[in-house]
């Protein structure tokens, strides 16, 4: 069979993905990336000895990447070493004490009871339901590449339709309150929509399988921090004969008659026979191709909801935060107040729901001996246009809320480096669409198939791959992505994740 290529787009992880698989598969693989390094959002950024994640900090779905990596004949063991985290996460409020989630279903089950009679018998309903809502979604959603009526009809998809029905027409937020009536409680189960770039008040009620997550599959962290899974890409691409491109800027998807046939760079004009945008997808449709070219003009993006944009601190602190675990939670009681501001009104949150990691807590080496290295997320409107200056006193305000939150009175006095990041320099650093920090929020009508298509729809052999397409936003859903892609390349049809790289059907690559 005579060699194929492939131009990948962008080196962020689902670009990364696959590359991987197809250059497992005998591919010439050439990945173009506009920066000097890989990972895209999942970066990182080593500064006066401090080792700072730039972006995604949560290791979850281990198996997805246990999965991946076995496609490749590989074991994530081999390239880093994974820990569970326990706690798996500190929660704290500006009207009450602080909590502590462990992962476990006697401590927080008597957590929740502390907080309301019977919520710890519900947490215990509620979980199991959330587990088996997840293994659905991995068996038959998530790795389905939505391509044929067949992967509609599923026997075993179809005994779970009227469920999984309710579920996708609730809000999360109705669903949780028929369990749990007290504000903190609802909170807890509602926070991971802000990582799914949408509100829990809109997201629809399937989105509480994260829950099952959070409560009994755990939390993980990869010694050295989240870059070594890029790391681990990088050097399985490496061994694959990948080859990546750094400090290029691909300016056109080339196409003739209808089909992807290379890019341009620097003006000239590189050759594959498929093309696949890891790139922001508004950008790749609204910049890389011409109008009539566009499955998603600007049009459909005038309809669509962006997911929220983030103040992210990369903050270096000099001795040590005892009242912190790794992954800490800020929840203030204008709860429903503080999503109506990012996705409505569009405006500053005068005291935020802020994120912050303290890496430190479990690996010594990401900062120097005696000091902590902390990152902070503040949700923002997807709304570039902020000038610096204002974007430090931001910063000030949100670290004042910070240090009476956590008890941490002397927090700013003791920042030895400060490093800021915000919606504009998601733009000028990834074309992101309305300088959103995640991709298109997570509502019904832009989740699954609802959500831009992994294949083109107006140009042969050109595909997208990222957290803009299906399934959606998050590191394991961009490597699932990458595996839907291959599926389509190869003609399997299954709706589950790969048992192994299959053959092309008919000995033939759809291409």
């Amino acid at each position: 069979m005579k060699q194929k290529s492939a131009i990948v787009i962008g080196a962020g992880i689902g670009g990364m993905a696959i590359a991987n698989l197809l250059a497992k598969k005998g591919w010439k693989v050439d990945v173009y990336e506009q920066q000097a390094s890989a990972g895209g959002r999942a970066g990182t950024k080593t500064v006066d000895g401090f080792t700072f994640d730039t972006g995604p900090s949560w290791y979850l779905m281990p198996e997805v990447f246990e999965h991946y990596f076995g496609l490749l004949d590989e074991k994530t063991a081999d390239y880093f070493d994974l820990i569970r985290l326990d706690p798996a996460y500190k929660v704290f409020f500006d009207y009450r004490d602080a909590v502590t989630i462990h992962t476990k279903s006697v401590q927080d089950s008597a957590l929740f009871e502390s907080i309301e009679a019977g919520a710890g018998s519900k947490l215990k309903r509620y979980v199991a339901q959330a587990e088996k809502t997840y293994k659905t979604s991995l068996e038959h959603f998530l790795y389905n590449p939505f391509n044929r009526l067949n992967n509609f009809c599923d026997p075993r998809l179809i005994k779970q339709l009227p469920l999984l029905t309710t579920q996708l027409l609730a809000p999360l937020h109705g669903y949780v309150k028929k369990y749990f009536k007290k504000l903190p409680l609802q909170q807890i189960l509602e926070y991971p929509m802000v990582f799914l770039g949408a509100s829990p008040f809109k997201a629809p009620a399937l989105f509480h399988l994260m829950s099952y997550l959070d409560f009994k599959q755990g939390v993980f962290y990869p010694q050295g921090g989240i870059y070594r899974v890029i790391e681990a890409m990088l050097a399985i691409g490496k061994k694959l004969g990948v080859n990546y491109h750094f400090n290029t800027k691909v300016t056109k998807i080339v196409t003739n008659a209808g089909i992807a046939m290379g890019i341009t760079v620097d003006g000239k004009t590189i050759s594959a026979n498929i093309v696949i945008s890891n790139a922001d997808i508004h950008f790749s449709e609204t910049k890389l191709l011409n109008y009539a070219e566009r499955s998603y003009p600007q049009r459909y993006w005038d309809k669509k909801v962006a997911g929220p944009s983030a103040l992210l601190m990369y903050l270096g602190i000099k001795g040590e935060l005892p009242n912190l675990e790794h992954h800490n939670l800020l929840f203030v009681e204008q709860w429903r107040q503080n999503f109506e501001q990012i996705f409505e009104s569009k405006n500053w949150p005068d005291k935020a729901s802020i994120y912050l990691s303290r890496p430190s807590a479990t690996d010594p080496n990401v900062a120097p001996k005696g000091y902590e290295n902390v990152f902070v997320l503040v949700p923002l409107p997807a709304k570039p246009g902020i000038k610096r200056e204002y974007l430090e006193s931001m910063a000030d305000h949100y670290l004042d809320q910070l240090a009476v939150a956590m008890d941490v009175p002397d927090l700013k006095s003791r920042i030895v480096h400060k490093s800021l990041y915000g919606p504009d320099d998601f733009v000028s650093d990834f074309n992101a669409w309305q300088g959103t920090a995640l991709g298109m929020s997570h509502l019904l009508s832009q989740s699954a198939f609802f959500r831009p298509s992994a294949k083109s729809k107006k140009v042969k052999n050109l595909y997208y791959v990222g957290a803009g397409t299906q399934p959606g936003i998050g590191l394991p859903m961009c490597l699932i992505n990458a595996e839907v892609i291959y599926k389509l390349l190869s003609g399997d049809h299954s709706n589950g994740p790969l048992e192994t790289l299959p053959e092309p059907k008919n000995g033939s690559w759809n291409v």
